[in-house]
């Protein structure tokens, strides 16, 4: 499949551990997505080429209609994109398909929309608070942001989030620190998990509709917690950030002639 060609442009550290980058097409053409969906970027390293998703951070008001793709990404242990990226200047190429992914703002809006997420899984919903702006302000709409992170030091793109719940009064933002809680404590600030705190909020299946984007852990404890309250398959999007399954999928098309020998003898043996 052939792919837009880009290049860094710009990296901002945003926490010890996180940083955005953006990246621009060469072709200089706007880059069209719904918000909430992810591209697929192939770098190139030592190693060769390799290929990772990475939802779209979109969410300046420079950022309509532009040709630009913004990204905002943990670093990994012995991670293989973390590595390319925190090592590399401006300039890195990659080529870019999509958009995917099915994390969207449903298009029949419910009552209530609970946006839940932790670490860099904040990513696809930046975007969707510029698509809600106007359905915030006075459609009956309310949004709920559940964010959960180690501390305030990893809140990532707070003061933004916190002018706009500013400016919108039926926007509330929830932040939960799972290590260490700040003694100035503000008032959406809560110590503990996102699950705990969606736990203790009376969701209801009726007017909800719930997005899940981030830690698989956090992500499995909220699904069948949801379902037993009614809620369906269409009214809960999950979206989960796993590097370990890319990992152990890249393993997979890297086997030795060996192993390939091998797996095709014990094969053999079992269909005799």
């Amino acid at each position: 499949m052939s792919g837009i060609e880009v290049k860094l442009e710009r990296i901002r550290r945003l926490s010890s551990t996180t940083r955005d980058f953006r990246f621009v097409r060469l072709d200089n053409q706007v880059t069209d997505y719904i918000p909430g969906q992810f591209f697929r970027f192939r770098f190139e390293d030592e190693l060769g080429k390799f290929e990772r998703p990475y939802s779209l951070c979109n969410f300046e008001p420079q950022s309509r209609g532009a040709s630009h793709l913004d990204l905002v990404i943990s670093t990994v242990e012995s991670g293989r994109a973390s590595k390319l990226l925190w090592q590399s200047e401006t300039g890195l190429s990659a080529t870019v398909t999509g958009p995917f992914g099915r994390l969207l703002v449903p298009k029949k809006l419910p009552g209530r929309l609970f946006l839940v997420a932790t670490s860099v899984g904040i990513a696809p919903y930046m975007p969707m608070l510029m698509q809600l702006s106007e359905q915030l302000k006075g459609d009956g709409l309310q949004v709920h942001f559940l964010y959960g992170t180690r501390d305030r030091s990893e809140f990532v793109y707070g003061e933004s989030l916190s002018s706009y719940a500013a400016d919108h009064p039926d926007f509330h933002l929830a932040v939960c620190y799972s290590r260490d809680m700040p003694q100035d404590k503000r008032k959406f600030e809560y110590p503990g998990y996102v699950q705990e705190r969606l736990k203790s909020l009376s969701m209801n299946p009726a007017t909800d509709h719930v997005l899940l984007c981030g830690n698989p852990g956090m992500i499995d404890e909220i699904y069948p917690w949801l379902k037993q309250l009614g809620f369906t398959v269409r009214q809960v999007v999950r979206e989960k950030y796993v590097f370990a399954k890319e990992a152990k999928s890249e393993a997979k098309t890297q086997l030795t002639d060996a192993q390939k020998k091998l797996i095709q003898e014990k094969m053999q043996k079992y269909q005799r």
